[in-house]
Order: C-alpha cells, then structure tokens, then sequence
C-alpha cells in the first residue's frame, strides 16, 4: 500500500500522531511538504514566521526524506498521490477556516485519513463553550493521548531543498530545541508558542512533560478558542458581541505601530515586536488594552499588525486574544481596566526592559523611567533628554479615553442587549 504523508503545521517525527499512524499502515511512505502561495502570500503572514516555518521544514528534510512542492495544495496534493498511485493522502487535521476549506477540497479529489494532533480535545469531545473556567473544568476531566513513538516506515522523496527567503534571526527550529523549552517554565516564559505553531512539538508532548499548571492551562486556552471560534467562522470577523463606534485616528496607529507613544512600557513592547517577531503575554495584554480601550482604535487593526509581525501568529488565537481584549470577545469582565505605570513597575522595576528597547531613555533616572514626561526640567537638562524632542510626551490621557470607551460601551449596552452572541 503506497500513501502520501502530508505536513502542515506538523513539522515533526517524533509524537506525530498521522505520520506514526502511516507507518503503522503503509509500505511505503511518500512524505509531502506544498509551500502553500496562499498561505506564504498572504496580507497578514510575516515573513519572519514564514522563514521560521522553512527552516523547520529544513530540520525535518534532516530526518527524512520528503518532497517540497510549491504552489496550491487543492492541486497539487492529488497530482503528487496520483502521479504515485498512492491509495490515501494522511494528514493531521487543522481547523481555521481557510484550511477546513483546503482539506474538504482536497479530500474530494482523493482518498483522505485524517487524525487528530493538534489540539488535546477537539470539537465534539466537549459542548461549544462560551465562558472558559467551566470549559476548563471539563476539560481536565478528559483523558490525554501520551505522545506517539518514532514513526518506523519506509519513507520515500525527492529531498528537494527548501526555497530560499530573506533571512532572519529566529529561534532553532528543531523538534529538539522545542522540546528542551518545555524544561524551561520554571525559569519564566517558555516561548513554546513559535514550535507549537509550525508543530516542532505537540500540546501532547507538553502537557505530559511539564510540572507547570500554568502552561497546562495555556494549552488548554489554546484548545477553547480554537474549538469556539471554528464552531461559527463568523465570530472571527465579526466578534462575540456588539461594538463601539470607533475613532481609528490615523496618528494613533502610527504611534502605537512604531512605539512612539510615550508610554515606555508600550514602546519597548512594540519595538521588541517590529524587531524580533516577539512580546510578552502581559505586555500584549497591555498594548492591546490602550489600543481599543484608551485610543479607540478598531481591534482588527491591532490584530493586523500582530500578524504581519509575530513569530507565533496563529490566525484564530491572535483574533481571539485581541477581540477578549478590546471587550468584544469572551472576556466575562469587557471593562477590564490596566493601570500602565502600575504594571510596568510591575513588570520592570528598574527600567532594564524599558531602556533596552527605547534607547534614547537610557540615561533616565529609575524614578522617572516608568513616567518621563514628569521629570522636572532640571533633570532632563542633566541627563541630556528632552521630553517632546527626545522623546514623546503621552499622545493619548489614559483616563480621558478610557472613560470615553465607557461611556460609549454603557450607551451601547442600553440600546441593546451586549451579551455574548453566542
């Protein structure tokens, strides 16, 4: 029996759940990679994540033989099985709009066997939540898969190598870097979410190696949103509930876009991002928090620029964190409030983060760094930096625009119901 093996978001030999089963099924293996145009040119894909995907496409030519094609899967799937003969195309399954769209046309064309591998519960094992404690209950009750074996087939491919991109600094994108991050949650952030995205390691494989709660219930966020969101692709476009008006003031964008909006611990963390393809869980909260619900900027624009930069952009995640945090998504608190200079006290005491990134602040005194437009003009005479040449004053009063995002959220709600739309 020939098959072909097709890899998506699954770059991985060991605990790959299709790929183990092939093996077991299979004579022969004809391993697949389609650099999908329509994924790769797409608006919101960044190039930095999509060099990171080919060289985790790399490592795994590394392992195994398997064949690199270019172009639309709908076609070039079933011309590559059936130029082989091959009987079944196996693949794991992936659940965002476009790829259900793509498998079902594939699918239709040739004989598919698909598995689940990407999340711990899928759609059907639980009842479509709309608020997660209650679907995180449930969901420890239900049994985990422990991570597959080594695949032992007979793997045959061209070993064609891997398009050439621009080239950018990116994390090791090996099936054994990924998992020595699991051994680092003690140690503060993981960053599992770059090698759970192109799947250099399973939320299979983390959720039985790890002591850490915390990044058990970051798994399992992972599988709420996606079982949620891809119950009704409508709310990826049109969120869980209704929505302020907003102002969209093209000068806010670009300060916020470029971290330039005079709030230190929102530059940094925009920089960081525009630079490494990376932030911080808190910080993400934050820049999202004054984007929405201070600047009154359209949640959608926000989620954009985050997809054209992250390194671990998923569609459906990205869309679903930034709607929970303008107030339009699952967010049972929607006037959730931050204090920023609370946080960034919080978050970098002495400004080390802060003037890592926002350089020209680097000789700002710790008293001042988390507030500079309040340093007093001796100072900023002193240490050589001018607040509104140097640096920006505050673009927005934090205060002003969030009691507009109230007033106008409260009027809303009195015209109509703002339940989640469920």
């Amino acid at each position: 029996m020939k098959c072909v093996y097709w890899f998506r978001r699954d770059l991985r030999t060991y605990d790959n759940k299709g790929l183990y089963e092939a093996s077991q099924e299979c004579d022969v293996i004809y391993p697949l990679v389609v650099i999908d145009k329509n994924i790769m040119e797409r608006e919101d894909t960044s190039p930095r994540r999509a060099f990171f995907f080919l060289q985790a496409v790399n490592s795994l030519r590394e392992k195994i033989p398997i064949t690199i094609k270019g172009g639309d899967p709908i076609n070039e799937v079933p011309r590559f099985a059936s130029n082989l003969g091959a009987e079944a195309v196996y693949f794991n399954r992936d659940y965002g709009y476009y790829a259900s769209k793509r498998d079902a046309e594939v699918c239709k064309r040739v004989n598919c066997v698909s598995f689940k591998d990407h999340v711990l519960v899928e759609k059907g094992e639980l009842p479509v939540y709309k608020v997660f404690t209650p679907y995180y209950k449930k969901w420890l009750e239900i049994p985990k898969e422990k991570p597959y074996p080594e695949p032992d087939g007979k793997f045959e491919g061209r070993g064609n190598p891997v398009p050439e991109k621009e080239d950018y600094t990116v994390p090791c994108a090996t099936e054994e870097c990924a998992r020595e991050r699991v051994m680092m949650e003690d140690k503060g952030s993981t960053m599992l979410s770059p090698f759970l995205k192109v799947g250099l390691i399973s939320e299979r494989y983390v959720y039985w190696n790890t002591k850490s709660d915390r990044v058990k219930r970051q798994l399992c966020w992972r599988d709420f949103y996606i079982q949620l969101y891809t119950s009704n692709y409508d709310y990826l476009t049109k969120g869980m509930r209704k929505e302020i008006k907003y102002d969209n003031d093209p000068k806010l964008i670009e300060a916020w876009k470029n971290g330039e909006t005079g709030f230190p611990i929102i530059d940094a963390a925009m920089r960081e991002l525009n630079d490494t393809g990376w932030m911080d869980n808190r910080l993400r909260l934050l820049v999202s928090f004054i984007l929405t619900k201070v600047m009154l900027v359209d949640w959608r624009e926000g989620a954009l620029h985050f997809m054209k930069n992250l390194l671990d952009g998923e569609f459906v995640i990205n869309t679903a964190n930034w709607q929970w945090s303008a107030g339009v998504g699952v967010d049972t608190k929607p006037l959730r409030r931050y204090n920023l200079v609370k946080q960034s006290k919080m978050y970098d005491p002495q400004g080390i983060y802060i003037k890592k990134w926002v350089d020209e602040l680097e000789s700002v005194p710790p008293e001042y760094i988390h507030e500079p437009h309040k340093m007093p003009m001796a100072v900023q005479e002193k240490i050589g930096v001018r607040i509104g040449e140097d640096y920006p004053y505050p673009v927005i009063d934090l205060n002003k625009g969030y009691e507009e995002f109230v007033r106008r959220y409260k009027s809303l709600r009195e015209k109509d119901s703002y339940d989640l739309i469920i």
